[in-house]
């Protein structure tokens, strides 16, 4: 597969992103879970065109199905393939530059070694590059900011995952400078930016810095989702496997009530993203925009194609049951996990005072960008 022609990084330009991840301070498991029905959400009727509408897809790290993750390679592709946005995670060098990188340390995709925060841009990570092919460097936020800028590109939205390891009052400081570096950012880019945090102590810092992007919660604990974020964010990216228990129905409906927008991640396999489309999510986080783009054009013609592009089938209910991580004591065991991990990177969450926020996001510059935010929320 030819290489895609890539944008070059701007030399002056700092770069940061913040990070996602899910908590499970208290009450990290649902008591048992349904997996196959949604027990608690009433079903979206796929008749009432004013009640459905398809959701969104996001590439996960691009298109990491066919491209290394978190490239610019897998940024424009994740585009071509027809994505609705790019999810991505940012961390922050030791000279204080953003770069698009999932793990905080080099070791698993990389020919570089060691932690991310602990090396600079300048003569080391900007000669890093992907052990996958095609071999590709790591990128800057500026560099997946180019590409959102793209005339081609003017829908798609861009979902930062903010790695609990950044230091929150740096990571939004340094995120805000490089998105108001560019030129008319108020109506280019601050309406199409969202912050996703998986660690309560940078709700304040976000809210403060970015007041101008709505900030999503990321999380495999759904107690953890209610407790610590529900009301300081304005919509949740969730563990698909959480969102398929009867608490995940729950949460869903709970959501849908409040108003506040609800991804689902990671959903590659096809069945997955129909059961996604008739809960009602707002967006799908998938390696694979392609796949759901097929689904996508099946079920947006007329009634009758939708109703056959996202009737349950016999595979709707048999699928869950094959795997492990559908089941509720996996998934208890996943955020467990995770949260763990939270805590020792970013303290624990019960030590954190949570803010009294408002979920007003600021409006910047004119009436199109405010209606470009009401979008994204």
């Amino acid at each position: 597969m030819s290489n895609p022609t890539h944008l070059k990084p701007d030399a002056a330009a700092s770069l940061g992103t913040p990070a996602l991840s899910p908590s499970t301070s208290a009450n990290a498991s649902p008591a048992f879970s349904t997996i196959l029905e949604s027990p608690s959400l009433e079903p979206l009727d796929l008749d009432n065109a004013s009640q459905w509408r398809m959701p969104e897809c996001w590439g996960h790290r691009g298109a990491s199905a066919t491209y290394p993750e978190n490239t610019r390679a897998s940024f424009v592709e994740a585009c071509k393939q027809g994505a609705d946005g790019i999810e991505t995670d940012i961390h922050i060098t030791a000279d204080n530059v953003l770069v698009l990188f999932h793990d905080p340390k080099l070791d698993r995709t990389t020919t570089g070694t060691g932690r991310i925060r602990e090396q600079p841009w300048k003569g080391v990570l900007e000669h890093v590059r992907t052990r996958e092919e095609p071999v590709q460097p790591i990128p800057l936020f500026s560099e997946v900011l180019d590409i959102l800028l793209l005339p081609e590109n003017a829908h798609v939205k861009l979902n930062l995952d903010c790695k609990v390891d950044n230091d929150a009052v740096k990571l939004f400081t340094l995120v805000r400078d490089v998105i108001q570096g560019f030129p008319n950012w108020q109506t280019t880019l601050a309406p199409r930016v969202v912050l996703g945090l998986w660690h309560p102590k940078f709700l304040q810092p976000a809210s403060t810095l970015l007041p101008y992007l709505p900030r999503y919660a990321i999380s495999m604990s759904l107690p953890q989702s209610r407790r610590y974020f529900w009301d300081t964010v304005h919509g949740f990216s969730v563990y698909y496997e959480a969102l398929a228990t009867a608490d995940g129905q729950r949460f869903l409906a709970e959501c849908h009530a409040a108003g506040k927008g609800v991804c689902a991640w990671t959903v590659n396999g096809r069945e997955e993203m129909r059961e996604c489309a008739r809960w009602g999510v707002r967006s799908i986080i998938t390696d694979k925009p392609a796949l759901w783009r097929g689904i996508k054009q099946q079920a947006s013609g007329i009634i009758a194609d939708r109703n056959k592009a996202l009737r349950p089938t016999l595979q709707t209910y048999i699928l869950p049951w094959v795997s492990r991580k559908n089941y509720w004591f996996d998934v208890a065991n996943e955020a467990r996990k995770e949260t763990e991990y939270l805590e020792k990177e970013g303290g624990r969450f019960d030590d954190v005072e949570i803010p009294e926020l408002s979920l007003d996001v600021a409006r910047v510059a004119n009436a199109k960008a405010n209606a470009n935010v009401s979008n994204v929320l």
